[in-house]
């Protein structure tokens, strides 16, 4: 079956249905997905950035992942800032906090993850750009008519 063909992103078409996409609830992830609390922001920090139908079944999954090493990467540099780089054992041996390998670690599946969501799809750069910016300006809009509905 062939997939059908997208409206260029400057179309008003495409404008139209970025309008109705962030009148939409946020986007949901798949239910045998669970995010703790301190995943939650960066959740949806991670499902604005991109637009909504560039989002596979796959991609929320790794979204989601993604949003939980993002909130251990904050707890963890939290915890580093209070304890501090280098740090003595017992014997008054100078080493590297164990923490900072913690984070590095973090970081690299961080970058992997994200690599990985940038991947497979042959629509040009420019024209994601020009969607993601339709699709955050709907949003704003939204909010706006929802300030004014709520003055």
């Amino acid at each position: 079956m062939r997939k059908p063909k997208r409206q260029p992103a400057d179309s008003a078409t495409a404008a139209v249905d970025a309008m109705l996409k962030a009148a939409l609830a946020p986007l949901p992830l798949p239910a045998h997905v669970k995010l703790r609390k301190g995943d939650q922001p960066f959740w949806a920090g991670l499902a604005k950035a991109r637009a909504r139908d560039e989002w596979t079944d796959a991609d929320l999954v790794l979204g989601a992942q993604l949003a939980r090493v993002q909130a251990d990467i904050e707890a963890e540099s939290k915890a580093l800032d209070a304890e501090a780089t280098v740090i003595t054992n017992k014997r008054g041996t100078l080493l590297a906090n164990p923490r900072v390998g913690v984070l590095d670690q973090l970081v690299r599946r961080e970058l992997a993850m994200l690599r990985a969501l940038r991947m497979g799809g042959p629509t040009p750069i420019r024209d994601l750009n020009e969607r993601r910016g339709i699709e955050r300006a709907a949003g704003r809009a939204r909010a706006e008519i929802e300030d004014d509905l709520l003055a």
